[in-house]
């Protein structure tokens, strides 16, 4: 939508680029629906949200950036939540992030971008730059395989509840 001063919003400038953010995602994500991601278009993607591709370009670098930046929103969401329970298990916990955001996970597995939940887990509990050496083996080795067990999940229809997952892995990963 074209910006005039008749039209322009009385908020922010950090108000209308969360309302732009939001409305794209939610395009994107509404034509992923029916469509392939290959096969959406930038401009069919900002018609959908009524906005400019300058605001897409502005926010995003690609249809996968705007996934990848949805799928970190929703993660960093769910952490400040999910801390804050006494009874906090990390394990169970991300089991229940993905259980509560089945539908967009199940749609990323078909559409072949089940990456983009591995590079969401990695940014979550992964290695990180200023870790120690066996630090960061570690913490790589227990993402990725937490990846694994995810990704399998997605792809038989996520039967297990989130409880019953992290008992699989509690039980499956006994040293």
């Amino acid at each position: 939508m074209r910006q005039t001063d008749k039209t322009v919003s009385a908020m922010s400038n950090e108000g209308r680029n969360l309302y732009v953010v939001r409305h794209i995602t939610d395009a994107l994500l509404k034509l992923m629906q029916t469509n392939r991601l290959s096969d959406i278009s930038i401009s069919q993607i900002c018609d959908e949200a009524g906005v400019g591709r300058a605001s897409f370009y502005r926010n995003f670098q690609s249809k996968e950036d705007v996934i990848t930046k949805h799928l970190k929103a929703l993660l960093d969401d769910w952490w400040i939540n999910a801390i804050q329970k006494p009874d906090f298990n990390l394990v169970e916990a991300i089991f229940e992030h993905y259980w509560d955001n089945g539908e967009l996970c199940i749609m990323l597995y078909e559409q072949n971008l089940s990456n983009l939940t591995l590079e969401s887990i990695r940014s979550a509990c992964g290695p990180k730059p200023e870790q120690s050496n066996i630090v960061a083996y570690t913490t790589a080795y227990f993402s990725y395989g937490l990846y694994g067990w995810i990704d399998e999940w997605f792809k038989r229809g996520m039967q297990e509840t989130p409880k019953e997952m992290y008992e699989l892995w509690r039980t499956h990963n006994r040293a």
